[in-house]
Order: structure tokens, then C-alpha cells, then sequence
């Protein structure tokens, strides 16, 4: 391709290619097609112009991505990170004062506090 502008054929065979893919996936999901439009425009600007070529590039890019998807979804299913616990040190219930902390330091602060 000559110059760094995208032809109004390829911008059409982009559009029909995007259409398919959201022909088989009923939900909408924006990030896919934004990785999608993004993985077309990249293959045409390195002169991949054929669409028979690019729809079968297309389809093994989605199913990669499906999977990843996937896989990150599972992960975090199951906990991610090994090793990594969520902090609990940082979560103390202030409503709580049976061990009489809260109690002691107001009667320590009224005790010495000056008239």
C-alpha cells in the first residue's frame, strides 16, 4: 500500500468482515471488536489484501482470543496468583472494641485532660 490511508473498498471488506464476527457472537462485546477491527486494519496496511485470506486469519485470531479470554477467566475463578492472599490486616471493625482499646484511650484522654 502506498500511503497510510485505508482504500473505501478495504474500509467496505472491514465492515463485512466485522459484520460476520458479530453475526456469531450475539453479545455485544466492544472490546472484541476493537481488537478485531485493530487486527484487520494491521494486516491490510502489511498488504494482506485478499478477503478469503484475511477471514481465515480473522477466525484463528478469535478463537486464540476466546481462549485467552477464557483461560483469565478461569484463573481468576480460581483464585489467581498463587501466594497472593487478599490483606485482611487492613479490614478491622472499628464497632467492634471488646478488647476495650476504643474505651481505655477515651478514659486515659478525660483523665488527663486539663482544666
Amino acid at each position: 500500500m502506498s500511503s497510510n490511508y485505508l482504500t473505501s473498498v478495504e474500509m467496505d471488506m472491514i465492515e463485512r468482515l466485522l459484520a460476520e464476527v458479530r453475526g456469531l457472537h450475539p453479545d455485544r462485546d466492544v472490546t472484541r471488536e476493537t481488537a478485531t477491527a485493530r487486527f484487520l486494519v494491521y494486516d491490510i496496511e502489511k498488504n494482506q489484501t485478499a478477503e478469503a485470506e484475511l477471514r481465515k486469519k480473522l477466525t484463528a485470531h478469535l478463537d486464540e482470543w476466546e481462549s485467552t479470554g477464557a483461560a483469565i477467566a478461569r484463573w481468576d475463578y480460581e483464585g489467581g496468583a498463587s501466594g497472593r492472599l487478599p490483606r485482611t490486616e487492613a479490614q478491622r471493625r472499628i464497632d467492634n472494641d471488646t478488647d476495650g482499646t476504643r474505651r481505655r484511650a477515651i478514659e486515659t484522654k478525660d483523665r488527663n485532660r486539663l482544666v
